[in-house]
Formats: C-alpha cells, sequence, structure tokens
C-alpha cells in the first residue's frame, strides 16, 4: 500500500507532574525534511526524535511540536544578568536624552528569556522519565501520521490504477491503428520509386544510392513497435511498483518520465503519416494527458 506525504496527528499525555503534547504534519518535498520545535529542556533528546521521524517516515517536508507544561510548578527563575543589561542600558538612554522617568520593573518581566515559569533545572531521573513518556507518545503519533497518510495513499492509488487502465487501452489502440502504416508506407515507396524513375528516364538509371536511402528512411519512420514495447514494460513496471512498495514517489516519477518520453516519440514518428498519423496522434496526445495527471499525483507519494 502506498502513502501520501500529506498528513497530521496530535498526541497528549498527562503525566505525574508534567503534560505533553506533540503535534506532527508533514508535507510534499523530494527528500526527508524534517523541522523540530523543542523547548530548551529537549535539547538533548533531538538525536533520538530524528531518529524517531526517519523509522517511520521515508520522505516529505515533515515539522515536529512539543509542548511540557510543570503540573504545579509555581516557582520562578528570573535571568538576572539580562535583567540588569537591560537596567544599564535604561539608565544610559536616561542619562544621553535627560529624562527622569523610572524603568516599568512589570514591564521589564514581560520581555521573552527574562523569566522562566514552572521549568527549572531537573534531576537526571526526571529526564530519562520524560524520554521514556516522548518516545512512547512520539511513537503513537507517528503511527496515526502514517495511519491518515495511508488513507490518503489508498485515494491516490485507486486514481493512479484507473489511469494506468487507460493508458493500456491507448496504447492498445495505437498498436492496432499501426497495423497499416507499414502498407502505407510501401505504396509511399512505390510512388517515390516511380517518380524517381519518370526523373531518370532521359538518364542511364535510377540513382541507386538515392534510392537506398530512401528505402532506409521509410522503414526507419514505420516502425513504432520498439516504442510500444517499451511503453507496455513500463505500465508493467509501474503496476508492479503499486504492488509492492510502501515508498514509490520517486521511482513512480521516474517511470512517467519514460512513458512520457515514448509518447513524445511516437508523436514524432507518425506527423508525416496522415491517413493513420493524426488518428496516433490524438491517442499519443491523451496519453501524455494521462502521464501528467499521473506525475501530478506521485507528487504527494511517498
Amino acid at each position: 500500500m502506498i502513502r501520501s506525504m500529506t498528513g497530521y496527528s496530535s498526541v497528549r499525555t498527562e503525566e505525574a507532574g508534567f503534560s505533553l503534547s506533540v503535534n506532527v504534519k508533514s508535507t510534499n518535498h523530494r527528500n526527508l525534511d524534517l523541522q523540530l520545535r523543542l523547548p530548551a529542556i529537549f535539547e538533548p533528546f533531538e538525536v533520538l526524535l530524528r531518529r524517531l521521524v526517519k523509522d517511520h517516515v521515508g520522505r516529505g517536508h515533515v515539522e515536529v511540536t512539543i509542548n511540557m507544561d510543570r503540573v504545579g510548578a509555581t516557582a520562578i527563575q528570573v535571568d538576572r544578568k539580562l535583567v540588569g543589561a537591560y537596567l544599564a542600558a535604561f539608565r544610559q538612554l536616561r542619562s544621553e536624552f535627560g529624562t527622569n522617568s523610572e524603568p516599568d520593573l512589570l514591564a521589564l518581566l514581560r520581555v521573552p528569556g527574562i523569566v522562566v515559569a514552572g521549568n527549572g533545572e531537573m534531576s537526571p531521573e526526571e529526564l530519562e522519565r520524560i524520554q521514556q513518556v516522548v518516545e512512547r507518545v512520539m511513537a503513537e503519533v507517528l503511527t496515526r501520521l502514517n495511519e491518515m497518510r495511508a488513507r490518503e495513499g489508498i485515494a491516490l492509488e485507486r486514481d493512479l490504477r484507473s489511469r494506468l487502465g487507460r493508458l493500456r487501452e491507448l496504447a492498445g489502440n495505437i498498436e492496432r491503428i499501426s497495423r497499416g502504416i507499414s502498407r502505407l508506407y510501401s505504396r509511399r515507396l512505390e510512388n517515390r520509386m516511380r517518380d524517381l524513375l519518370s526523373e531518370g528516364s532521359g538518364n542511364s538509371g535510377v540513382d541507386a544510392a538515392r534510392l537506398a536511402q530512401e528505402v532506409a528512411y521509410l522503414a526507419s519512420r514505420s516502425d513504432i513497435e520498439e516504442e510500444l514495447t517499451r511503453f507496455r514494460s513500463h505500465l508493467e513496471q509501474t503496476t508492479h511498483l503499486l504492488d509492492k512498495s510502501t515508498e514509490a514517489g520517486k521511482k513512480l516519477d521516474f517511470l512517467l518520465q519514460e512513458m512520457n518520453r515514448e509518447a513524445n516519440t511516437l508523436l514524432s514518428k507518425t506527423t508525416d503519416v496522415p491517413e493513420v498519423g493524426l488518428e496516433i496522434g490524438r491517442h499519443a496526445i491523451e496519453l501524455k494527458t494521462e502521464i501528467e495527471k499521473m506525475r501530478e499525483q506521485a507528487q504527494n507519494i511517498e
């Protein structure tokens, strides 16, 4: 089963002494691009968190936000050095501009970084217990994320398989129409030979080298079986990829590029056979349209 790269999940838990919430959001990205937003005390867990995400997510832009609140913690810590720096700057400005105002300590306490509420120093035992909770909650939130991405993947896979069926149908139509190309080219070759003979009627004979060039050129233009064979092979590889792989996005995009290349070649090889070329061209253009729609879907597959 394939998975979408788009998903969201959130888990909150209440523990003895603290509460923890983890939110994970994922969107499209060519590789795994992980962004962590953590409380300062969680910095020692960063390597662990990155490993946990990589164990669950193959690629995509993933944002992890973790918040923790200490329950019942009322003590606060004040960064006195930072307060002193602000007050020194205040006194310097007051002296420069000759004012008599006094600093507003309440406003100063609202400055980010001045006050840390309820999260003071933690013992190694507390950090170890928090780490265990973080590992458990992260595993749960990532599992839920993948469940959502798998549900999105079901819809993507259904659409891709439907379009694969249409591509097979179009390729079959092109193969059926192309069976008349050799006959049309043979008729054109006969007419060309007749023209050459007419041109050489006043000479000793037809230029054999020129005739050989005409034959080789028309023969090369008449063969699209190789392109159809490769196209059908790409269809089978894509089907196998959807059957067997959960991380099919990059490989699928490559196969669709190859299909598009074969469709372009089909168009270029049949432009000078108006009797059937227009019909083959119409089918080839529809091939390209379906392939482009599949490529848009593939951009969202892990």
